[in-house]
């Protein structure tokens, strides 16, 4: 049986069997309409909407949700003109945690603790969190990069660049038509794991930007050895490319992030993988012994401010069911290759192994804090890190610039 086929199962039998029962405890609402903008892959939202026909079917019958599909530029861009505007915004926002603090710097999402029980959520609360306040609640924990491989072409994960690079070298030698190794080159998220694992960070403890640092230094010189000194990676990759190649087998080793998974465990999207052949692996340790550190945070539910009276009320209500309901939770985390914010739902390694490795791989990460300044950050490093990889700056001025751009924007 296919794996799609197989979550479709899981939520249907989930569904049938404990979540009418989970939700008949609650009172009876009057039928709404509840929109919901999503960055969501197709195979999620469709969980969404059926999860959701469930909790309406008893908490609120007749509502229906409109769910508008809007990557993540476009949600940002839309919902900050919509507040401009003074109208147009949805009743729910679904999506990462990083553009959280410009909605609250911006006044389009309220506060969140009034309404929820956040200690629910001990995982990662804090990064949906601006000043102590909330404004997101997760329905999955994670949304972090992990290193994975092709089992039919790597028999064992490498523990260190040292060996990705040895690794590498017989890879192309055996076939030199493969790629042995890809991942987004120019793409800041990538490489951020890089500065976390050289002892970097974004922020000192008083918020002020330190990305002009020997840690900032030496992930920009890494990543530019990488394609320039080692020759492991190719001479221009972006997300495409590396998970193109690796779906097709012509890649063997990716840096990826778990929303991936379920394209990848699936054959008819990844022909070369499957469980059979997706390996995932902690990233390999770096010259200094640590090894990268991934962001992490999740996905989360926000409410603009314009939601209010019953329709405020019918929100919360869905909300919570769809992130605090065991069934509703399993279903929507695990069965769809995500993992839980809350306690209540684990992973079981024996029935999903690589879910498992994916939840222990997200322990190694760096929380994502919700901060309206890490735009500046992303922005400033971008252009910098190109140069680097076209090897057209270096390292050093790579830092400086971006400090100075990212102090420069923000200020």
């Amino acid at each position: 049986m296919k794996h799609t086929k197989f979550i479709a199962l899981m939520l249907v039998v989930l569904l049938t069997l404990s979540g009418i029962a989970s939700v008949a405890a609650q009172d009876t609402l009057p039928a709404v309409t509840i929109t919901i903008w999503s960055q969501e892959d197709p195979a999620r939202e469709e969980a969404l909407q059926e999860l959701f026909a469930t909790w309406a079917d008893t908490v609120a019958p007749g509502s229906t949700l409109e769910l508008v599909h809007k990557d993540t530029e476009n949600q940002r861009n839309d919902l900050l003109a919509a507040g401009l505007a003074g109208q147009g915004l949805p009743d729910l926002i679904f999506g990462p945690n990083d553009p959280i603090g410009v909605y609250v710097d911006s006044g389009l999402v309220q506060p969140l603790d009034e309404l929820f029980d956040t200690a629910l959520f001990p995982y990662n609360i804090g990064a949906a969190q601006v000043s102590g306040e909330t404004f997101g609640i997760p329905t999955d924990a994670g949304n972090h990069l992990m290193f994975m491989y092709n089992k039919s072409l790597v028999e064992a994960a490498p523990d260190t660049w040292e060996e990705l690079y040895a690794l590498s070298a017989s890879l192309k030698e055996a076939n030199p038509d493969l790629q042995p190794f890809a991942y987004n080159l120019n793409e800041p998220f990538w490489f951020l794991p890089f500065v976390h694992g050289f002892g970097g960070s974004v922020f000192d403890e008083e918020g002020n930007f330190t990305m002009d640092t020997e840690a900032w230094v030496n992930a920009y010189q890494f990543v530019h050895d990488l394609k320039f000194v080692h020759e492991v990676v190719p001479t221009e990759c972006d997300y495409n490319c590396a998970d193109g190649g690796f779906k097709e087998g012509t890649t063997a080793m990716i840096i990826n992030g778990i929303w991936a998974l379920g394209d990848y465990r699936n054959t008819e999207t990844a022909v070369s993988l499957g469980d059979e052949n997706l390996g995932l692996a902690p990233w390999p340790a770096l010259p200094n012994g640590e090894r990268p550190k991934p962001f992490t945070a999740g996905k989360f539910l926000s409410i603009p401010v314009t939601v209010e009276g019953d329709q405020l009320t019918a929100v919360v209500s869905f909300a919570t069911w769809l992130t605090t309901d065991e069934e509703a939770v399993t279903a929507f985390s695990l069965g769809t290759n995500n993992l839980p914010a809350i306690e209540a739902v684990t992973v079981d390694p024996e029935t999903d192994p690589l879910l498992a490795t994916a939840a222990e791989i997200l322990e190694t990460g760096v929380g994502m804090p919700a901060d309206a300044d890490l735009r500046c950050m992303w922005d400033a490093v971008r252009p910098n890190l190109e140069a680097v990889m076209s090897d057209s700056m270096s390292a050093e001025d790579a830092a400086a610039e971006a400090q100075f751009a990212a102090e420069d924007a923000c200020a």
